[in-house]
């Protein structure tokens, strides 16, 4: 079994403007930077029309209580891949995050489409996966928590970086 988590948020910008923002080199840097993350390297940013794949080694802090910890140790190495492409009014993307040499994997779906003439809805469905027994679930639902933590601080880092650039 896996752990879902949903999240949408409403910007004030259009799926291009959106797409703009993510096919920038410099956003990436800027936005792991800001997240905290303990050191990271974008791998692969590549732009082929309305496709976009971002490829990110990212290391952050774990902030798991002591069980998990034991596990997943006291910070995670992971491995984002995202394939973004054109799809309707918007915009899709297929992600999935690897923590090499551990039992977790995330699976992610998105959506960015157009909610009227200047807004945007940026929708992502996630699926939590770790491969322990007895402590997967667990481990899954915390980190549901420190996803959902980590997105409310990319949403707030994106309406401002949209805002002023």
């Amino acid at each position: 079994m896996s752990t879902k988590l949903s999240n949408t948020d409403r910007y004030p910008a259009t799926p291009a403007q959106i797409m703009a923002m993510l096919s920038d080199p410099e956003y990436a840097k800027a936005k792991y930077t800001e997240l905290g993350d303990v050191k990271f390297t974008v791998a692969e940013h590549k732009v082929d029309g309305d496709n976009l794949t971002v490829k990110v080694e990212r290391e952050i802090t774990s902030n798991m209580p002591g069980a998990a910890k034991k596990v997943l140790g006291e910070t995670s190495s992971m491995v984002q891949t995202e394939n973004w492409k054109a799809a309707g009014n918007g915009y899709a993307c297929e992600m999935s995050v690897e923590s090499p040499g551990k039992p977790l994997a995330i699976k992610v779906t998105q959506k960015i489409t157009a909610a009227g003439d200047t807004d945007a809805e940026w929708v992502a469905d996630f699926d939590i996966k770790a491969s322990i027994p007895m402590l997967g679930g667990k481990i899954e639902k915390m980190v549901a928590e420190e996803t959902k933590d980590s997105l409310a601080k990319e949403f707030a880092f994106n309406k401002e970086w949209l805002a002023s650039h």
